[in-house]
């Protein structure tokens, strides 16, 4: 289990996961006079509290994130782990998803994730908002100084809905009536991909993928 703890400091202090550390939010977080404390994050880039979380992306890579479906198990490990956090997105030059799929994308995170998300134009804007974060979260009384990762457990329901999200082509709405229809994790494995196609949200290439996903070997395993 990962552990980070904040000292009792007037200066405002900044986990980092190390692969920002060259980016230019962090440049700008260093300049401003915040202390940055790198370190290989579990979940997000930037935590300002034992509560808040910061994941940042760009235009590309929230595209990217939504195409290889990593998006939504970022969401859920955020919420997982933090009681408020939030998603930074910097520059609006979308190139490869539909306006609809972003809007969807958008409106999944904010309802079903409750995790909101900020728009910033460069990251120097984004430095402001994240050290102006710290300043609140940190500075107050009675703040909370340890962040223990992992340590929030979910609901069996919320366990299962997130294992069935992890198929291909499934997000929370389709998780949702799977379970529904099927009553167990088990019996969604185990539905054939012309069973699959009783749920509604369900046709004929998911209930495909799913089950190739499913019955292939594991290439990366041993002969």
């Amino acid at each position: 289990m990962t552990e980070i703890i904040f000292e009792d400091s007037k200066e405002v202090q900044v986990f980092v996961d190390d692969r920002e550390l060259k980016s230019g939010v962090a440049k700008a977080l260093f300049a401003k006079g915040a202390v940055l404390k790198p370190v290989r994050l579990p979940v997000g880039d930037y935590v300002l509290s034992c509560r808040v979380c910061v994941e940042r992306k760009t235009a590309e890579d929230f595209e990217s994130s939504m195409i290889d479906g990593r998006l939504f198990k970022q969401a859920r490990d955020l919420r997982e782990n933090f009681e408020a956090p939030m998603i930074a997105l910097v520059g609006d030059c979308f190139q490869r998803v539909q306006p609809k799929a972003l809007r969807g994308a958008f409106i999944s995170l904010a309802v079903d994730y409750k995790i909101p998300m900020f728009f910033f134009d460069t990251d120097d804007e984004l430095a402001d908002f994240l050290y102006a974060l710290g300043e609140r979260e940190q500075l107050m009384p009675d703040r909370e100084a340890r962040v223990r990762f992992g340590s929030k457990g979910l609901t069996l329901s919320e366990q299962q809905r997130f294992i069935v999200e992890s198929l291909p082509l499934i997000g929370p709405k389709v998780a949702q009536a799977l379970l529904g229809h099927f009553k167990s994790v088990r019996a969604i494995m185990d539905a054939s991909a012309e069973e699959l196609q009783e749920v509604e949200g369900i046709g004929a290439k998911r209930a495909n993928e799913i089950r190739r996903v499913l019955d292939s070997l594991d290439s990366t395993g041993p002969d």
